[in-house]
């Protein structure tokens, strides 16, 4: 096996870090200490043969990472086996191939090894690994749950020294690992902070920092060298006990016990809430009847349910904190003067669709019954849809980007401003049941309708791009008066614009609407003359004016 593989001296290689999640705990209290985090053991070559190494550890219940890699810019070969001489079972976390393939394992170890063989068997392929072991993370949650995590970046690979650069937020206590592969070169010259896990150079240099700067990022350059990519991953201290979830009903509720860490509740010195990973249940966190200030900011919530939970309450902040759950990410109702900003959103959302044509899809935020709130540079994966509303007024959505199968989804609405989102969906952005609403400056991604408006009034639409990739429609404006369409970009869709059923008194000007099939559309309800049409720019549409 070692002639083999030095017949590919440039061999490239990615760790990322792989990690069993055991059964969850829940704790009353989150501990944070000093962390007891730190490498437990690295694999030496058995017998001089690359696809086995035997790894020796001190601590129980240590997280094994083991990395199998095969070929050079290409790998037709699969992992055939992996046996383990202290019967430990490996579970495949992801697979990566950027020129060659990459595969990652784990496995945890109940007691300390002894001279453990690993061997890897790689089908009809010459095959690269690496095995080492880290004590003292957490086996309720193991790997820490931001959304970034694990990041990955591509570098350049070129012959020379050349940097490269990654970098990506924690939320815990944390084992930071950059794994770096290298193009037959030497070992990187790391960022300040990281420290060599073993000698590396050739095809893969591993370095690691153990942090705790929930909410913030960690950055690492492998410089000196040509690297041709970098993975960074984090494994959580044991010393970061995941909190149960929290629920406040009134003022009285924000307490220590409750997972407050300061305030007094003021506009000058709220209530905080931070620093916690948690597993949510039917919640991560509900806060419900209170008028106290408060905010809640770099916390992590994991798992089923809903995210954040807010009820009958006023003065609330969610900033800067991570929301990955089955359920809706934050969901606010009978609320007011509260702020939703700089979050990341992944959720399954509520779908109450059933089948039928016409339904809602309840995705990364649900807000109903709510004024005097801003939702603003969150960036959502809301499945069903990214930010869905019902009866609000008086507010601001603004800066979000992302998307869902609906994107942002609003009904019966008075008084509230959609700016500079970029929103992918089915349709990115649909209001129905409004008036006084400015909608200025979004890109709209969608095989639909960009942008949807129903029965409204006293609506600006200005400065959107709606479609970036096609769609049906750029603007559909249906059973609405008073729209002021301006200053939009609406190209290569069916119809840039379509007007229909009794779309009239609306205001078209000032728009670039080119490579349609269609300029404007309209149906007999909804004529060009029964709206005022005026100096817009039309250019390669297979027709500028339609009429059903």
């Amino acid at each position: 096996m070692t002639a083999m593989i030095q017949r590919f001296p440039r061999s490239i290689m990615i760790v990322v870090t792989i990690i069993l999640s055991a059964l969850m705990v829940s704790m009353p209290q989150a501990v944070r200490a000093t962390s007891s985090l730190g490498l437990d053991g690295v694999g030496n070559r058995a017998n001089g043969c690359c696809g086995s190494q035997l790894l020796t550890t001190n601590n129980p219940d240590d997280v094994i990472v083991l990395v199998v890699e095969c070929g050079y810019t290409s790998c037709d070969g699969n992992v055939s086996s992996i046996t383990d001489s202290s019967g430990l079972s490996y579970t495949l976390r992801t697979s990566y191939a950027p020129n060659d393939k990459l595969w990652e394992y784990y496995a945890i170890a109940s007691t300390p090894l002894s001279s453990d063989n690993i061997t890897v068997v790689v089908s009809g392929w010459p095959a690269w690994m690496m095995v080492f072991a880290v004590k003292g993370a957490n086996t309720a949650t193991v790997f820490d749950i931001a959304p970034p995590l694990p990041a990955s970046t591509p570098c350049t690979g070129a012959f020379g020294q050349n940097d490269c650069t990654i970098s990506a937020e924690t939320s815990a206590v944390d084992f930071v690992i950059a794994s770096t592969a290298i193009n037959d070169a030497g070992a990187c010259k790391a960022s300040t902070g990281f420290t060599e896990v073993t000698q590396g150079g050739g095809a893969l240099d591993v370095d690691y920092q153990i942090v705790d700067a929930s909410g913030s990022k960690t950055y690492f350059t492998c410089s000196g060298t040509d690297p041709t990519a970098i993975v960074l991953d984090a494994l959580v201290s044991s010393d970061s006990q995941p909190l149960a979830p929290i629920f406040i009903d009134g003022n009285d509720g924000f307490t220590a016990d409750n997972g407050v860490k300061g305030g007094t509740g003021t506009s000058d010195d709220p209530y905080v809430i931070s620093g916690w990973t948690i597993q949510a249940q039917s919640y991560g966190i509900e806060i419900a009847n209170t008028t106290a200030y408060f905010t809640i900011t770099n916390v992590s919530i994991s798992w089923g349910g809903d995210g954040i939970v807010l009820s009958a309450i006023q003065n609330g902040v969610v900033r800067n904190s991570h929301i990955s759950v089955q359920g809706i990410g934050i969901r606010v109702e009978n609320s007011g003067n509260f702020q939703l900003t700089s979050n990341d959103i992944r959720s399954g959302g509520l779908d109450e669709c059933g089948g039928a044509p016409a339904c809602e899809r309840w995705g990364a935020i649900f807000l109903n019954i709510s004024s005097s709130f801003d939702v603003s540079n969150n960036s959502l994966e809301g499945g069903p849809g990214a930010i869905n509303g019902f009866n609000l007024s008086n507010a601001s959505i603004v800066g979000n980007t992302g998307g869902g199968e609906d994107g942002i989804t609003l009904h019966h609405l008075s008084g509230l401003l959609v700016s500079q989102n970029s929103i992918r969906a089915h349709t990115p952005i649909a209001v129905s049941s409004c008036g006084d609403l400015t909608i200025n400056n979004n890109t709209a991604d969608s095989p639909n309708a960009g942008i949807e408006i129903s029965d409204c009034n006293n609506v600006l639409v200005s400065n959107n791009t709606a479609n970036v990739s096609g769609g049906e429609e750029g603007i559909w404006v249906t059973g609405s008066d008073g729209i002021n369409i301006t200053s939009n970009t609406l190209s290569y869709n069916t119809n840039g614009i379509l007007l229909s059923n009794f779309a009239t008194g609306n205001t078209i000007t000032g728009n670039l609407i080119s490579n349609n099939q269609c300029g404007i559309q309209t149906d007999s309800t909804s004529t060009v003359d029964q709206n005022s049409v005026a100096d817009n720019t039309f250019a390669g549409n297979t027709q500028d004016y339609c009429s059903l």
